[in-house]
């Protein structure tokens, strides 16, 4: 994962509030967080670590390729769906209507989706 990756999740956050008519707080909401969540599209481990951290590979099956992950928040019930970052938008996991937002995951979020937390040296970031 190339370190101006997640400069970019950032940017694309921040643009979509202020398309999106959300005031200055409701944007840094969904920019600050935590932790980095990530999935393994080889092997579907979930795991998430220090915001500061970056991973090289995934922890479980070692593969080089981790995508970071987002929320996408239902526009009906506000409902959040925990997907990779490049899939655009998802189905609301409720009500299955198409989100309109994204926002990055808080740490207390990502334990209760299942992910599980890496340091640095089990994720060579």
């Amino acid at each position: 994962m190339k370190r101006s990756q997640p400069f970019l999740i950032l940017l694309m956050v921040a643009v979509a509030g202020l398309l999106g008519g959300c005031g200055n707080s409701d944007v840094d909401q969904a920019l600050d967080s935590d932790a980095n969540g990530f999935i393994c599209p080889a092997c579907q481990a979930k795991f998430y670590t220090d915001r500061e951290v970056f991973p090289t590979h995934c922890p479980q099956c070692q593969k080089p390729k981790v995508e970071m992950v987002l929320g996408f928040v239902c526009p009906d019930d506000k409902h959040v769906t925990y997907a990779a970052r490049g899939r655009g938008s998802a189905a609301c996991e409720q009500c299955k209507q198409m989100t309109s937002s994204v926002r990055i995951p808080q740490e207390a979020e990502l334990k209760a989706w299942g992910a599980t937390k890496k340091n640095k040296s089990e994720v060579g970031g």
